[in-house]
């Protein structure tokens, strides 16, 4: 881990989803992802404001793509993509500072009801997601 030791507590605040396609469960999951990722894996405390670490930011972009299509007509696969600019701020270490979005996606088959896989995709997505941001802030990749 590279938190300096005088790191003792972060916060989160809510995620709202400002992407133009709407899943009503996304911002909570994803924001409890995050919270949950820094709770169990790091020696921090979740505080509710103005913790050492501070992450704050927006879902952007939530959407459906075509990826792949047969006879020039109808898709086989789809793409569900998923994006969140995450600001950090550590108020005693600015220079570990950034405000940066982060993407994943995940292609799935355009046969299958996306209203059935939706919760399990968007979850998939939110844990690769809070992956990249604790990998970015906990590790400095």
């Amino acid at each position: 881990m590279n938190i300096p030791p005088d790191v003792n507590s972060f916060s989160v605040s809510f995620f709202p989803n400002e992407a133009r396609l709407v899943n009503p469960r996304l911002s909570q999951v994803f924001t409890e992802k995050l919270r949950t990722k820094f709770l169990n894996e790091t020696r921090l405390s979740l505080v509710e404001s103005e913790g050492d670490f501070r992450f704050s930011g927006a879902i952007n972009d939530y959407r459906i793509d075509p990826v792949a299509v047969q006879n020039n007509t109808a898709a086989t696969q789809n793409r569900l993509m998923m994006t969140v600019n995450v600001k950090f701020e550590a108020p005693a270490h600015p220079e570990l500072a950034f405000e940066t979005p982060f993407s994943f996606f995940i292609d799935y088959d355009a046969a299958q009801n996306f209203q059935s896989l939706e919760n399990s995709l968007s979850e998939q997505l939110s844990d690769q997601i809070v992956q990249q941001i604790f990998n970015k802030v906990a590790l400095n990749w």
